[in-house]
């Protein structure tokens, strides 16, 4: 008797097993495999899409770069800032009191001795220095707030007596009050565009740059341009909220009304009832049409007006 049992469940796990199978077979495949190729793509990675990311990561990068490049001067010399030659003068005026030129310790030199080294030591070498790496009069890198400020190291001796200096006072005190957007070709905030077409780098101070005009249209084009999505279009409405500008009893304002969804009931003179609409530009105002517009007096068709 089990052996029977066991043939005849035998028999029907393999029936269930066909008829499993069978019915498996006859499900429709194409639908799932068509939709399984339309959202798995060949690859994980999109190419477009990093170099996009890419070039976008440059433009950011750069322009933030140059405007800290332009805004950060390049620090004067403190040759400059000391009045240094004037300090060298000083020297060779009190020379006649040092060992040179006193005769104290026997014969002295000749009074331009002292002058004569000084000038040849140290005038002529720093007067090489500073003109070989600060070419501009005007201090401050030749920022226009230092304009006013000058001092140039002099390379030779003039025997003057006199030490004045409030260069380092005048300076700081100009670069204090620099305010934001000096000069706004340089310092304001520009557009990504402007920097790929202005053939002038916004690194000016002391001497400009060379433009990447070139670095920057490629990677502007393939950051906007070329990337794997379209741009949404994008809708101001600046028409309709700049204020109007006309003037005279019959000014019209650009745009059109927007109706509200309200009925108004109307009155004489005018419609017994309109449909009440808004007009979005700043002193503006809705006229259904069909009678007098105040204060002109003058049947006016229906939209937005203003004095």
């Amino acid at each position: 008797m089990k052996t029977k049992d066991m043939k005849m469940k035998s028999v029907l796990s393999k029936t269930y097993l066909w008829l499993l199978l069978l019915f498996a077979f006859s499900l429709p495949l194409t639908p799932f495999a068509a939709k399984a190729g339309s959202v798995i793509a060949d690859s994980p990675c999109d190419n477009a899409y990093y170099e996009s990311l890419t070039a976008r990561a440059w433009l950011e990068a750069q322009r933030e770069i140059t405007q800290n490049q332009n805004i950060i001067l390049k620090p004067d010399s403190v040759l400059q800032y000391t009045c240094f030659d004037q300090l060298v003068w000083e020297l060779g005026d009190h020379a006649d009191e040092m060992l040179s030129e006193t005769n104290y310790y026997g014969t002295p030199l000749n009074t331009s001795s002292m002058d004569n080294a000084l000038n040849n030591l140290v005038l002529a070498s720093i007067g090489a220095f500073a003109s070989g790496n600060y070419t501009s009069l005007s201090l401050l890198s030749g920022h226009p707030a230092g304009t006013a400020i000058q001092h140039k190291v002099s390379d030779t001796y003039s025997g003057s007596s006199s030490y004045s200096c409030d260069v380092m006072k005048q300076v700081w005190h100009a670069a204090k009050c620099i305010n934001f957007i000096n000069d706004a070709e340089y310092d304001g905030f520009h557009t990504f565009s402007e920097y790929a077409t202005n053939p002038l780098d916004k690194r000016h101070l002391p001497s400009a740059c060379m433009p990447l005009m070139g670095n920057w249209a490629t990677n502007l084009a393939s950051a906007l341009s070329t990337g794997p999505w379209t741009n949404d279009p994008l809708q101001t409405y600046q028409a309709q909220t700049t204020p109007q500008t006309c003037s005279g009893a019959n000014c019209p304002c650009s745009g059109n009304p927007i109706p509200t969804g309200v009925v108004v009931s109307g009155q004489s003179p005018g419609p017994a009832s309109y449909d009440e609409k808004i007009c979005l530009q700043p002193g503006c105002r809705y006229h259904p049409g069909g009678f007098p517009l105040v204060p002109s007096g003058s049947d006016v068709a229906e939209g937005c007006y203003g004095n």
